[in-house]
């Protein structure tokens, strides 16, 4: 859905690309924080070895977890997602990654601290309107995902 409302561009999209992980993931999972464990163990580190069995189990459950559709706008104040409004003096540039067998993908990079970029799926979105609209309030500059973003895309996340 591709709407432009009022001088704003209005599009819902998924919030990641969802893979669905197989039993060899789960198993996989498994064995890694069973061996982590162990090893916590061993170095009598009792703490680190429930920590990192605790963080599995919330990773397993997570990952079961399908993505919200979420509802994006480009709007003459800032980037609204959902109910969220991001000022546009908040951010400092965008990216738009076109890939030729994915949807493309904005990135904008945000002024605030421990916030991460903004990763938008741009799926059904006119490409063009959406780099227009946002050169009006930001710089373009080459923006890469981070590499914990592209760790997490390797794992199926």
């Amino acid at each position: 859905m591709n709407e432009r409302m009022d001088d704003s561009i209005v599009w819902s999209a998924y919030e990641y690309a969802y893979t669905e992980k197989g039993s060899d993931w789960f198993w996989a999972l498994g064995i890694i924080a069973v061996s982590g464990a162990i090893v916590a163990f061993l170095f009598q580190n009792i703490l680190f070895a429930i920590l990192i069995l605790v963080g599995a189990f919330t990773l397993a459950l997570l990952s079961r977890t399908p993505p919200k559709e979420r509802t994006f706008a480009l709007t003459p104040r800032g980037v609204m997602i959902d109910t969220a409004l991001y000022a546009y003096d908040t951010l400092v540039a965008f990216d738009i990654h076109e890939y030729e067998h994915a949807e493309p993908m904005l990135i904008i990079d945000a002024r605030r601290f421990l916030t991460p970029n903004l990763i938008i799926s741009l799926a059904g979105v006119d490409v063009d309107a959406v780099r227009e609209y946002l050169a009006a309030h930001l710089t373009e500059e080459a923006l890469g995902e981070s590499p914990i973003q592209r760790f997490a895309e390797y794992l199926g996340f």
